[in-house]
């Protein structure tokens, strides 16, 4: 029979996570810093091509603020031009984009 003083206590200095508690990473914190915004706003021309750059914009998102590169995104009519993030499935904000020329061909 054993002590319970002789047991091995959870140390309160080592983070631990609900999600994960072998990878000895804490779970995200939501973020104090305010959403990254794009430096001017852009219009797109409908049903073209473009490359562009976002920012998930949930700040309890490990993607949170961090810019991403979109090579192709599709303008549709030009109007609810939208990015996804891979992580949380919230938009993301976009920050730039580009005309892809010479536009993809057509299939």
């Amino acid at each position: 029979m054993s002590d319970i003083s002789d047991t091995e206590q959870p140390s309160t200095d080592e983070p631990t996570t609900e999600d994960d508690p072998e990878s000895g990473t804490p779970a995200p914190q939501p973020s104090t810093e305010p959403p990254v915004q794009p430096s001017e706003p852009f219009t797109f021309q409908p049903y073209m091509w473009y490359s562009a750059t976002c920012a998930c914009a949930t700040n309890t998102c490990t993607n949170y603020n961090v810019i991403q590169e979109v090579p192709m995104m599709y303008s549709n009519n030009g109007t609810n031009v939208v990015i996804y993030c891979g992580l949380c499935s919230k938009r993301c904000t976009i920050l730039s984009a580009a005309l892809l020329s010479p536009q993809p061909p057509e299939e």
